[in-house]
């Protein structure tokens, strides 16, 4: 498979996809609620629907998982998507969302693609390393805490309520500044372009993990994961032991 070709093309989707949703007024779904407090708009399907009917002819037979519901066969390839990452922010007329995607064969990630409409800014990983609008990326070669910045993901729903804010105040304590912007695609990719060292979350979503997760390796990053606790912490490789020296994980 041309690689290349195929990032040329994925990103051209996604430039297209992305129109279907930013600066149009949206309609919420109401019946159709991830979870509590976690709502989907029509926006949300129909991109999902447009990113399904072009990247699956892609790839003739592949997956597609997406927040919005999947479509799982035996092919090696699978497309890992969220139509608009920020769905929140997006309601609130907040700047931060995106349309991000990953693919995978054979349960490798090969290609991340994110695409944020409010700045034009579009990610890009694949083997060769990590990208923004062409230029390549690097993570922050900063390892004191003290003087670090960090990102927080999200309280998922399902995390104990206990170990969240333990985390949380160990960050607060010992970073010089922690921030949640409720995006998962704009936390990785701050990270991975060095704007800030350092990304705590709690997840178990692949479409919210998996496009970022690559993005900061391939711009020289880690991501470190503790299953037991769906807890994940990205930036370069000392910042990430430091992290987890100072939260005991």
């Amino acid at each position: 498979m041309n690689i290349k070709h195929l990032e040329k093309q994925v990103v051209s989707i996604v430039r297209k996809a992305s129109k279907l949703y930013h600066n149009k007024e949206f309609f919420e779904v109401v019946e159709k609620h991830k979870y509590e407090k976690d709502d989907v708009t029509s926006n949300d399907i129909k991109t999902q629907e447009f990113l399904k009917s072009k990247l699956l002819k892609l790839i003739p037979g592949s997956c597609f998982i997406g927040e919005e519901g999947s479509e799982i066969t035996d092919n090696s390839y699978v497309w890992i998507v969220d139509p608009i990452d920020g769905t929140q922010n997006y309601k609130k007329g907040l700047m931060f969302y995106a349309t991000q995607l990953a693919l995978q064969y054979n349960g490798n990630t090969i290609l991340s693609v994110m695409y944020f409409p409010v700045t034009k800014q579009m990610y890009v990983a694949t083997e060769t390393g990590s990208k923004i609008n062409g230029k390549p990326i690097k993570v922050s070669s900063m390892t004191d805490i003290a003087w670090s910045l960090s990102l927080m993901g999200n309280y998922a729903a399902y995390a104990e309520v206990e170990k969240k804010y333990k985390i949380q105040h160990k960050l607060v304590s010992n970073f010089k500044s922690v921030r949640l912007l409720g995006c998962a695609a704009l936390n990785y990719a701050l990270c991975a372009v060095g704007k800030v060292e350092a990304v705590v979350v709690f997840g178990n979503t692949v479409w919210d993990l998996e496009p970022g997760k690559y993005l900061v390796e391939k711009a020289g990053g880690v991501v470190y994961t503790n299953a037991d606790i769906n807890l994940h912490i990205a930036g370069n490789p000392e910042i990430v032991e430091n992290i987890k020296k100072l939260l005991g994980v």
